[in-house]
């Protein structure tokens, strides 16, 4: 998903039918990563307030893990459970990259049959460690004349979303 594109009408009605569509075809579990929480909420609120949300449910039921630390394990068993349950399609599990889901967990064998990235998660620009550490970054090659051995600020920067997703699609192996 493009950044400025991200709460438009069009992309999270596109993105409702999309993950509805996989839905169907991808047995037992499913699994849904979000870039952020706001994200995941917007879509999440948008597909109930325009009926996709049913639709997905009528394939399999969605599971959303929680932003605190609450009710995550009873989420997580329900989640488990749906799958392993032989009159079941299996479930759909909303995360977000960098959350508690993506990092740590396995979805073994009927757990995690698919994985959905619905956006890059890169790092929040305006953070002022994000700044500070791009900074820093910049100014080490700046110092010193070989430059392929330092990662700029920009490189580090992209470098995080991909090792994220890298973490979220590695739930599954």
């Amino acid at each position: 998903s493009a950044y400025d594109r991200r709460f438009t009408v069009e992309y999270m009605s596109s993105l409702g039918k999309t993950i509805g569509n996989i839905a169907r075809v991808v047995p037992h579990g499913l699994l849904v990563f979000f870039p952020s929480y706001p994200v995941m909420g917007k879509s999440l609120e948008h597909w109930r307030d325009h009926g996709f949300s049913s639709r997905m449910e009528d394939v399999k039921p969605m599971y959303v893990e929680p932003k605190g630390k609450g009710n995550f394990t009873e989420v997580m068993d329900a989640y488990y459970g749906k799958n392993v349950c032989n009159k079941s399609n299996g479930a759909m599990f909303l995360a977000v990259c960098r959350g508690k889901a993506s990092e740590g967990l396995d979805f073994a064998d009927v757990n995690g049959r698919g994985v959905i990235i619905t956006g890059l998660p890169f790092p929040p620009r305006m953070d002022p460690r994000i700044v500070l550490k791009m900074q820093f970054l910049d100014e080490m090659r700046a110092k010193h004349e070989s430059k392929t051995q330092y990662l700029s600020g920009q490189e580090w920067y992209r470098q995080q979303a991909s090792r994220a997703v890298n973490q979220a699609v590695g739930r599954v192996i």
